[in-house]
């Protein structure tokens, strides 16, 4: 990356795409910002997977984080922004959210160096895949959900996969055959469950996060549904697939708190009896 790519003057150009701090963070890190460092990585969940693929991840700080305008529309209705897998595991650690910072700086003001670098990544990828003969795989809205439609379709050939509640995200899946959506649900307002309903009438695979760690002391389970922690490879399920997804990042009191809750971005133990009833449905 040229050291001339961002500079004060490009910050000052673009302040209105980003947040107070996140202008202050840039200013004060643009020699990091300048690194050239991969936009891509991966999780221990996707190296679960790695045995069929080599799966890569975008990781963008969410919703309004850095962003003055939000990366995740559904966040405040399906009371997602606290909850985000972004503040746990190894994404929460300093240099895992500072290079989330970076990545999400970066495609807000300077967008042409973000798709070139993003799809020479993605090109590094596959040609890594002739060699071993594992294929790639791409998650683009790793900690998002934008559209990334101008990316897919310079790439038909590779591809890439999304959770999103967002219904365009799955429309945009429908007519590609290189994109697969899995609706991600949340029990949290009327406005997500009734989005949820549409899913399922639809028939979308969907992953339901619920208030456990799979610990005995935990007072709600994952009701027998298919396990989506083991791996991340969802475009390998059949359609209709309902999966679930356990909480990151939480602990003990944290989930007895949230247990009690009905309108919770989780499945609990106060709202399990309408969340089942819904998938249920069609």
């Amino acid at each position: 990356m040229n050291n001339s790519t961002v500079t004060l003057e490009t910050i000052t150009r673009s302040s209105a795409l980003l947040t107070a701090d996140a202008i202050e963070w840039a200013r004060d890190n643009l020699e990091y910002l300048n690194s050239g460092n991969n936009l891509l990585g991966t999780s221990t969940k996707l190296e679960k997977g790695s045995d069929k693929f080599s799966s890569y991840v975008l990781y963008l700080q969410p919703a309004d984080k850095v962003a003055a305008r939000t990366l995740c529309p559904m966040a405040e209705l399906s009371g997602c922004k606290e909850a985000c897998l972004i503040t746990s595991g190894r994404l929460g650690m300093s240099n895992a959210q500072a290079a989330a910072t970076r990545r999400t700086v970066l495609m807000l003001i300077a967008p042409d160096y973000f798709e070139e670098k993003l799809l020479s990544e993605i090109d590094k990828a596959e040609r890594k895949a002739l060699k071993t003969g594992i294929p790639a795989l791409f998650r683009l809205n790793g900690t998002s959900d934008i559209n990334f439609a101008h990316i897919i379709d310079q790439r038909p050939d590779s591809m890439f996969y999304d959770y999103s509640k967002l219904s365009a995200q799955l429309r945009r899946a429908s007519v590609r055959h290189n994109y697969d959506v899995t609706y991600s649900a949340s029990m949290y307002s009327e406005r997500s469950k009734y989005e949820l309903k549409l899913a399922v009438l639809r028939q979308d695979k969907i992953a339901a996060a619920f208030n456990t760690k799979g610990l005995a002391s935990d007072a709600i389970g994952t009701q027998g549904l298919y396990s989506f922690d083991t791996t991340d490879l969802r475009h390998l399920d059949p359609r209709a697939t309902i999966g679930s997804l356990t909480s990151k990042g939480s602990n003990k009191a944290f989930r007895a708190l949230e247990d009690t809750k009905v309108n919770s971005f989780f499945v609990t133990s106060a709202n399990v009896s309408e969340f089942n009833s819904i998938i249920a449905r069609g």
